[in-house]
């Protein structure tokens, strides 16, 4: 893989943006914007700078491969799961709209590793597999 590290001229753009022909599919900001339902450029700007989401440019675009944002996100997702763990994630009001609990028990839940969840910034948001599971051992 090639790699070279992006200077701008920006004050505020990220400096380490890598120039590569990564093994994996890259996703758009846009895609990313889509899975968290939150985002701005300077969110991730910030990420990218503190070398919490390295950005990978392929010609004029930036794009993010699965591995960081699973590692951005908390960890990479267990065996067998991967393809549910690509989905859209729910928020918070996502998954109580599917269940008879309210916000602050989703949240309880989720501190107390009964459902699984990924953290985007100060967000709780929840795979649909591994919450259809979670309701599926409830029911």
């Amino acid at each position: 893989m090639r790699t070279k590290t992006i200077h701008s001229r920006h004050k505020n753009a990220p400096t380490n943006i890598v120039l590569a022909k990564p093994e994996h599919e890259l996703l758009s900001r846009q895609r990313l914007f889509n899975r968290w339902q939150k985002g701005s450029d300077a969110f991730f700007w910030r990420a990218e700078r503190d070398g919490l989401l390295p950005g990978y440019r392929e010609g004029r675009l930036i794009g993010y491969r699965w591995p960081d944002v699973f590692d951005f996100e908390g960890g990479q997702p267990p065996e067998g799961l991967e393809g549910a763990y690509r989905e859209d994630l729910y928020t918070v009001d996502d998954v109580v709209a599917l269940t008879p609990y309210c916000r602050d028990t989703i949240i309880g839940r989720a501190k107390a590793g009964a459902l699984p969840f990924r953290r985007v910034g100060k967000d709780y948001l929840f795979v649909p597999e591994e919450v259809l599971r979670w309701l599926r051992r409830w029911s």
